[in-house]
C-alpha cells in the first residue's frame, strides 16, 4: 500500500519510464530462466600411438674429442753429389775396398768377376795381372777366354795383333794380351799391351814390378778410416782436376786418371799431414825411402822407393775438406 502511494507520489515523467523497465527486466529474467546451460566439455586426450615422440637423453659427461690422424713425414729423396764415369778402377783384377775393416764393393768394379784362366799364377816378377798358365796352350788359353768373358757379360773385340783383345764392361775397357813363350802361357790384363818383345825385357828384370808396399797404402787407408762407400776420388774432389784426371780419348764424356795413377782415396775430416803420420808409422816403413819432394796439384807429393821401382804419392787438400790420397806407380 505504502510503495503504491510512493509510485503515484512521483512526477508524471518518471512513472512513465518505470513502467517498461519494470516489463523489460521481467522479459529478461524468463529468458534466463528457459535458456539451456551447456555441460562442461571435457578436454580430448591426444592419441600418442599416432604421433610417438623420441625421447633421447642427454649425455651428461664430455664425449671424447677425436684423435686426429697422424700425417706421416714424407720421405725426402737422399741427394747424391753427381759424379762422372771414372774409367779406370783401382785394379782389374782386385775388388774395391768399401771402408773400415776392408769390407768390399763390388759393384763399383766390373772386373772383379773376371774369368781368369784356372789354375793361372798372377804377379810374375811383381807385374800385377801379368799371369802365367803354366802347361796350357795358347789356343786353350785364348779358347777360355773367348767363351768365358761373353758368359760373364763382357765384350771382347780382337785387336790387330795377334791374341790381343779389347775387354770392357760397365764403360771400362782394358787390353787382353795372350803370348805363348816356350813351355808356358802368358796373359796380361791392364791398360797396355804385351808383346813378346816387352815379355822379354820383363824376364831379363828390365821392367821394374810395383811393389806391394804401393798396394797396401790404400788398404791401410781403407783399414784405418772409416771411408765413404764410393771412396774413389774424382775431378769434382780436388782444386787442380788437370794434375789428376783427363778425358778418356774414346768416350769423352767420362774422365780417366792421368798416365800413372794406380788408385785413389777419400778421406774425410783428416787433413793431408795427419794422413801422412798415420801411413809413415805403418806401410810406409815398408819402402826403402819415403821422402818429401815439393808439391804437386795443390797438396805435398812424397817420393817411393824400393830397389829399382821409384812411385809417389800426393796428399791433396780436398775441396770440401779432408784429404785426397792418389797412388802413382811412378813420379808424376
Amino acid at each position: 500500500m505504502s510503495n503504491s502511494l510512493a509510485l503515484k507520489n512521483l512526477p508524471t515523467p518518471v512513472r512513465s519510464l518505470l513502467r517498461p523497465m519494470l516489463f523489460a527486466a521481467i522479459g529478461l529474467h524468463a529468458l534466463l530462466l528457459f535458456t539451456p546451460i551447456p555441460s562442461e566439455e571435457k578436454p580430448k586426450k591426444t592419441d600418442d600411438k599416432e604421433n610417438p615422440v623420441k625421447i633421447t637423453q642427454l649425455p651428461t659427461a664430455k664425449p671424447a674429442a677425436k684423435a686426429r690422424p697422424k700425417l706421416a713425414k714424407p720421405a725426402l729423396p737422399k741427394i747424391n753429389r753427381p759424379k762422372p764415369v771414372v774409367a779406370v778402377p783401382k785394379s782389374p783384377s782386385t775388388p774395391r775396398a768399401k771402408g773400415a775393416g776392408g769390407a768390399t764393393d763390388d759393384t763399383k768394379n766390373p772386373f772383379v768377376d773376371f774369368p781368369h784362366y784356372p789354375g793361372s799364377v798372377p804377379n810374375y816378377q811383381g807385374l800385377e795381372n801379368l799371369r802365367v798358365a803354366s802347361g796350357a796352350s795358347l789356343v786353350s788359353v785364348v779358347a777360355h777366354f773367348r767363351k768365358a768373358l761373353p758368359a760373364q757379360k763382357f765384350t771382347l773385340t780382337d785387336e790387330p795383333e795377334p791374341n790381343t783383345f779389347k775387354v770392357s764392361k760397365g764403360g771400362i775397357s782394358y787390353f787382353l794380351s795372350v803370348i805363348e813363350d816356350g813351355s808356358q802361357t802368358f796373359y796380361l790384363l791392364g791398360p797396355d799391351k804385351l808383346d813378346k818383345a816387352k815379355l822379354a825385357a820383363i824376364k831379363e828384370g828390365k821392367v821394374v814390378g810395383i811393389p806391394p808396399e804401393l798396394g797396401g797404402i790404400a788398404k791401410a787407408l781403407d783399414t784405418t778410416y772409416a771411408i765413404s762407400q764410393d771412396n774413389s776420388a774424382t775431378s769434382l774432389d780436388v782444386s787442380q782436376s788437370s794434375s789428376f784426371f783427363e778425358p778418356d780419348k774414346d768416350n769423352p764424356s767420362n774422365e780417366v786418371y792421368v798416365d800413372g795413377i794406380s788408385e785413389t782415396r777419400i778421406i774425410d775430416g783428416q787433413p793431408p799431414a795427419q794422413v801422412y803420420q798415420a801411413l809413415q808409422a805403418t806401410v810406409l816403413k815398408g819402402f826403402e825411402s819415403v821422402t818429401e819432394a815439393g808439391t804437386y796439384g795443390g797438396g805435398p807429393l812424397y817420393e817411393l822407393k824400393k830397389g829399382k821401382f821409384t812411385g809417389g804419392l800426393s796428399l791433396v787438400p780436398g775441396k770440401t775438406g779432408g784429404t785426397v790420397a792418389v797412388i802413382w806407380t811412378k813420379k808424376p
